[in-house]
């Protein structure tokens, strides 16, 4: 059976719920946890694609948005 392929994601709280509540219910709705931000409010990891529509119907979850990497390149470097 071929491993299911994980997508990377950053899960935004209400605010309504604990955030440790809604990482418990996220992790029993497949999401595999990164980071807890609780200082800004924000979740990272992954889960399979498929599992996308559960994590937002998840109470407590605002939004569940792809991760996208930034690069801000090497110090002095010129402004673009």
């Amino acid at each position: 059976m071929a491993k299911k392929q994980h997508q990377a994601l950053v899960v935004t709280p209400s605010g309504d719920r604990a955030i440790g509540d809604v990482v418990h219910d996220l992790k029993a709705a497949g999401f595999q946890v990164g980071q807890v931000m609780e200082t800004i409010g924000i979740v990272t990891g992954s889960a399979p694609s498929a599992n996308l529509a559960k994590l937002r119907k998840v109470r407590g979850v605002k939004d569940v948005s792809p991760d996208h990497a930034v690069d801000i390149g090497p110090p002095g470097a010129p402004v673009s």
